[in-house]
C-alpha cells in the first residue's frame, strides 16, 4: 500500500510544480521586462524574471542564451553610467512585442548625447521573452524635415 501511494505521490508531483499560467498579456511582460532592464538599469534581476534560459539573440554582435545576455549586458550598463532610455511606445501583435525608444549617453560626446533610435522585437511566450531582434538607427545632427525620429 505504502508504494501505491509513493507513486501516486510522484505521478502528481509534476502537475503540481508546474508554474502558473501566465496572468499577463506578451505586451505587459515585455514592459515590465523593458521598465526593469532599460529605467532600473537592474540587468541581472530582469533577465532572471523575464527571460528564458534558452532566450535566443538575433543581434549578430550578440551571443545567444540568457547568461550570455546577462554577462554582456550587466558590463555595459556598469561601464556607461550615462546611458538613458526613453521608452517612447511599445506595440504588441499576438505574441510579438515592438518597443521603440531613444537611447542616448549623457556623459559622451555630441553624437553619444544624441544618441539612437531603437526598435526591439521580442517573442514572449507564458510569461518569458522567448527570442529577441533589434534595429538602431544614429539621430543625425540634422534632419531633412522637423517630424523628429520620435
Amino acid at each position: 500500500m505504502r508504494l501505491v501511494v509513493l507513486a501516486v505521490l510522484a505521478a502528481l508531483l509534476p502537475a503540481t510544480a508546474q508554474a502558473a499560467p501566465c496572468k499577463l498579456t506578451p505586451k505587459q511582460v515585455v514592459t515590465q521586462f523593458m521598465h526593469e532592464f532599460y529605467i532600473e538599469k537592474k540587468v541581472r534581476s530582469a533577465f532572471e524574471r523575464w527571460v528564458d534560459p534558452s532566450y535566443i539573440q538575433h543581434n549578430p554582435y550578440a551571443k545567444t542564451g540568457r547568461d550570455a545576455a546577462i554577462g554582456f549586458l550587466e558590463g555595459f550598463v556598469n561601464a556607461n553610467p550615462g546611458q538613458k532610455t526613453d521608452i517612447r511606445r511599445i506595440i504588441a501583435d499576438g505574441n510579438l512585442v515592438s518597443v521603440h525608444s531613444h537611447g542616448w549617453d549623457e556623459a559622451g560626446d555630441a553624437a553619444a548625447k544624441r544618441g539612437f533610435a531603437v526598435v526591439d522585437i521580442f517573442r514572449v511566450q507564458g510569461c518569458k521573452v522567448m527570442e529577441h531582434w533589434d534595429v538602431l538607427q544614429p539621430v543625425p545632427e540634422t534632419s531633412a524635415n522637423t517630424n523628429t525620429m520620435f
